[in-house]
């Protein structure tokens, strides 16, 4: 009688971690253009039923703080920012490639060019932890702007898209969907990447820890890019209705526009591979081939 008692408890005992769900692959990612289709398999319950969660987060560097303290496994960002936390990885993990801003990524003023070179003080508003610190760079070196000139504010884009037209000098380096609001506020573009010195990727990382306690939801992930993808490509409205519950596009044009500042590189990566061979030291991490129909 104890043996069958014991006998029904261990098997109820391995019943229960049979059935006791793993926990998610947590995803940390804000909002850009670029990283719609995660949002679109969100909606469409995708991953849900893939055992992945987003976090979404209001900046780059929200994004990169999560994921460098635990709470994300994987890391939608730029290269700026993965490069961040790969640099001192001896295994530098892996990446989905997924866009290239071309022009999606803006830098805003209340002046003009000539009117800023005679500023004593501009207050720059942008994530000083990301992307936004290149481009304010490249900015400054092409206009012959000087270092001691720029007041840094260190600013989340949700915060920034709300900005009213400032008197004293400003600049705003920020990003798609966010600039739309502050060009209408009356906010000049000063540059972007559709300069082609810039270089900017987008991309999701995955360190070695989450492919090898993940592999199975990388590659679903994977997959469900490439099946989100496809959707925009034959569907695109119905992408813009799902992802737009997140974005708040104004109308299917400015979605349109949105898309047009990126440039996808999921299936192409010759990009990707060109910057590569460029750099000597070759320590970078290993790209996740592209599903292909």
């Amino acid at each position: 009688m104890i043996r069958t008692i014991l006998a029904i408890l261990v098997l109820l005992f391995f019943v229960g971690c049979e059935s006791k769900p793993a926990r998610p692959m947590v995803v940390s990612t804000n909002l850009w253009i670029g990283y719609s289709p995660l949002y679109y398999a969100e909606q469409k319950g995708w991953l849900r039923e893939s055992n992945i969660k987003l976090v979404r987060t209001v900046s780059l560097g929200e994004s990169l703080q999560i994921f460098k303290n635990g709470s994300a496994d994987m890391l939608c960002g730029t290269k700026y920012e993965i490069s961040k936390v790969y640099e001192n990885e001896t295994n530098k993990g892996s990446v989905i490639p997924l866009d290239r801003s071309n022009g999606g990524d803006y830098v805003l003023g209340n002046r003009s060019i000539e009117e800023l070179k005679l500023e004593k003080k501009i207050d720059v508003y942008l994530e000083v932890e990301s992307v936004n610190t290149v481009l304010l760079d490249f900015f400054i070196k092409k206009h012959a702007l000087s270092h001691s000139q720029i007041n840094m504010i260190n600013s989340s884009q949700v915060v920034n898209a709300k900005l009213r037209m400032k008197r004293n000098a400003t600049i705003i380096v920020t990003y798609d969907p966010y600039n739309i609001k502050l060009q209408k506020q009356g906010y000049m573009v000063l540059g972007s990447t559709k300069e082609k010195e810039l270089l900017v990727i987008d991309a999701i990382y995955a360190p070695q820890r989450t492919k090898i306690e993940f592999p199975k939801e990388i590659q679903t992930l994977n997959f469900l890019i490439f099946k989100s993808l496809k959707v925009l490509r034959d569907n695109p409205k119905e992408y813009f209705e799902k992802i737009n519950n997140y974005y708040a596009y104004s109308n299917f044009k400015e979605f349109e526009d949105a898309l047009e500042s990126i440039e996808w590189i999921y299936s192409d990566r010759t990009v990707v591979i060109k910057k590569r061979e460029e750099t000597s030291n070759g320590k970078h991490p290993t790209l996740i081939k592209a599903y292909e129909e």
